[in-house]
């Protein structure tokens, strides 16, 4: 596969030497330079040229392969797809491809920032309310919502309890992409449903880093034995499939991440065959998720691309 990285180099190869030309002509050197700087320019430009229809061909040669690789994959399979305002924008490619592969999407949930920032005063008295944990300090109402949220997901709403989803729902501290009706409510969350927990991007100024509530809510998931997958672009300042990645408290392989969702034709087949691969593995001995893309800490770029390390043997 060739690099994106590729092409901006050999970008700025092509813009250095056009300028070092210029330059060189502008001093009045020796025409043997200006010479060589101008195969440089060429050299340089054919390179990329080879490169872009290179790249080209991967991506056509990849989209030829979806309707074998990930057109419905998971069909009957149900998720949720939590998301984070403010880093939400690979969410709707998420539900596109997993639509694609005959998965139902059954919301796509938004986590406001306010859910991330029990700190501030005015967000912890409602939150203090809704999850029952009056007087906790930052990191105890920090561990509550993660802890809250996961077992909502995992279980459903448990008989005798409020639903803490829908008074998140009703305060704003949570949005969804539909109108969820109670019946519809109700079926959100239960034993069999995938989470595919999405964020990426560029994240505005002094937003909460993915520790806050994303990766503390794939932990809780991943100790109840909810299929999880966490999923980003490429081009992430916002670095949540990474600190998944570090997270010390999700045992390597225990949850599907994919880095290279935004990649044409690639990223969304690596998702879909990274999930089919944690539902269907059958082998005991080594746990069924993986790290998968490009990212210099994932294990390998799609599922069965190599044989999983050690540090997936459960």
């Amino acid at each position: 596969m060739i690099s994106w990285r590729y092409h901006v180099v050999s970008l700025v190869a092509v813009v250095l030497a056009f300028g070092l030309g210029v330059l060189a002509g502008t001093l009045v050197v020796g025409d043997d330079l200006v010479s060589q700087l101008r195969r440089n320019t060429e050299e340089a430009q054919r390179d990329r040229d080879v490169a872009e229809e290179l790249a080209e061909r991967y991506v056509a040669f990849a989209e030829g392969l979806r309707p074998t690789l990930r057109d419905d994959t998971l069909l009957g399979e149900e998720a949720v797809v939590v998301a984070m305002d403010g880093v939400s924008g690979p969410a709707q490619r998420t539900v596109q491809e997993l639509g694609d592969a005959g998965v139902e999407v059954l919301a796509t949930l938004e986590l406001t920032r306010a859910l991330a920032e029990p700190e501030v005063e005015e967000n912890a008295a409602v939150l203090e309310t809704i999850f029952d944990l009056p007087g906790a300090d930052v990191e105890e109402l920090r561990q509550g919502i993660a802890g809250a949220l996961a077992i909502r997901l995992a279980a459903g709403v448990l008989p005798e309890e409020e639903d803490v989803l829908g008074q998140l729902l009703e305060e704003g501290f949570v949005t969804a992409d539909r109108d969820l009706e109670p019946g519809a409510l109700l079926a959100i969350g239960g034993p069999g449903q995938l989470v595919v927990v999405v964020a990426g991007g560029a994240a505005p100024a002094g937003f909460p880093a993915p520790e806050a509530l994303l990766v503390p809510l794939a932990e809780r998931l991943e100790g109840l034995d909810v299929p999880t997958t966490a999923v980003g672009p490429i081009e992430d300042e916002y670095g949540f499939v990474a600190a998944v990645r570090e997270a010390a408290d999700i045992p390597d392989c225990s949850v599907v991440t994919v880095d290279d969702l935004d990649l044409e034709g690639i990223g969304g087949i690596t998702m879909v065959l990274g999930i089919e691969r944690f539902l269907t593995a059958d082998d005991p001995t080594f746990r069924p998720g993986g790290d998968y893309g490009f990212g210099s800490d994932a294990m390998m770029v799609a599922p069965g691309a190599d044989e999983p390390p050690q540090s997936c043997r459960s």
